[in-house]
């Protein structure tokens, strides 16, 4: 399999030459990443340099370098070795400019998002040349949203968290160009019977390796959150219901979330549904984690990208663990090695990392 290098205008230079490895990492609803090893020869040199393009023949995606690394290993061969993020990461670059306020479908808020700050801004200095919107899919999921000065990227990971809306920057070959794409994975589990169905067990010798998490460390399911005022004059919305020892409460401080907007008051039931929507956003990024990290067998009876694919919904079967899971892909990390293909596939929300955390803490 042929990598190919091109500038930023997707001209293209010519092929990575004698890949020793290559990590493709794709991602359902963050931005992807890959990792190069080859020989430090003139042409790869010269070739691969920051900000070129790397494109994967078959692929939706492609990625640009943004790091390279020089260097002689113990038996005096020069390596070179580059990563990136796949072009969606370009959305990264961009921030929410001013204040956004979303009662209606996910999708096209998403699409809105992108075309406002990145496709047609109204300072021409915030375009990126050669994106375009793809086809609008009409998918009818619904959230109250309001987001202001954010990067772009961040708010579109959270309004998938929020639907199960994927999201990504298509490559386009022909036209040397870029469309933001929304689209969702095929239910492909066993309890369905409209797809035909994927099922991944050592049972059904198509897995190398199982590794089971499941944890309710960061999991709550009842959000109070907290509006503008003082006291008793002070509003509230409250998001979610359990009780007993089944009850995970969380607070949600949203004093600074004005319910003026342009001189203009909202409505009492207006700015009530801005407040739920920031609790259901609490509560989508504190779920119970279930995840399956399997190694897959790649000369097994499935097939990747014909019976499974990024985003998908499939079923994970343990009979010994006793563990049986519908679950999203998440992740696909293809690995090519001395000429060997392994798949490895995450499926679930992996526990969020301190960065996650982080960045919950910042937007509140």
């Amino acid at each position: 399999m042929d990598l190919y290098v091109a500038d930023r205008s997707f001209n293209k230079l010519g092929t990575v030459n004698n890949r020793t490895s290559l990590r493709w990492v794709r991602r359902y609803r963050k931005i992807g990443e890959f990792e190069v090893h080859c020989p430090a020869t003139a042409q790869n040199i010269e070739k691969l340099q920051r900000g070129n393009v790397i494109i994967k023949p078959g692929d939706p995606e492609a990625g640009y370098i943004k790091y390279r690394n020089l260097q002689e290993n113990d038996e005096g061969k020069e390596l070179l070795v580059i990563k990136g993020d796949f072009l969606t990461g370009y959305l990264n670059r961009r921030i929410i400019w001013g204040i956004e306020i979303i009662n209606g479908l996910v999708e096209v808020a998403m699409r809105s998002l992108v075309n406002k700050n990145a496709i047609d801004p109204t300072d021409a200095d915030r375009i990126i040349s050669r994106l375009s919107l793809g086809d609008l899919m009409n998918y009818t999921e619904t959230a109250d949203f309001q987001t202001s000065y954010q990067n772009l990227t961040d708010e579109l990971e959270r309004l998938s968290t929020l639907s199960n809306i994927g999201y990504r920057v298509r490559y386009d070959g022909p036209t040397k160009s870029m469309r933001f794409e929304t689209y969702k994975g095929l239910d492909r589990s066993s309890g369905q019977s409209i797809n035909p169905r994927c099922i991944f067990s050592k049972d059904y010798n198509n897995v190398e390796k199982q590794e089971f998490t499941e944890s309710d460390g960061n999991y709550r399911n009842v959000c109070l959150v907290g509006g503008i005022g003082e006291g008793t004059d002070r509003k509230f919305a409250t998001v979610g219901s359990a009780t007993d020892l089944d009850r995970y409460e969380v607070f949600n401080d949203q004093k600074s979330l004005s319910n003026v907007v342009d001189s203009i008051t909202m409505a009492d039931a207006e700015y009530q549904a801005l407040l739920e929507g920031k609790g259901n956003e609490t509560l989508a990024e504190c779920k119970k984690i279930c995840v399956f990290d399997s190694s897959i067998d790649v000369n097994a009876n499935r097939k990747y990208k014909e019976d499974y694919d990024l985003g998908d919904i499939v079923t994970n079967i343990n009979k010994k663990w006793g563990v049986k899971l519908d679950t999203r892909i998440e992740e696909i990390e293809e690995v090519y090695e001395d000429g060997n293909e392994k798949i490895n596939v995450v499926f679930g929300d992996e526990a969020p990392t301190l960065i996650d955390k982080i960045k919950q803490l910042v937007k509140g």
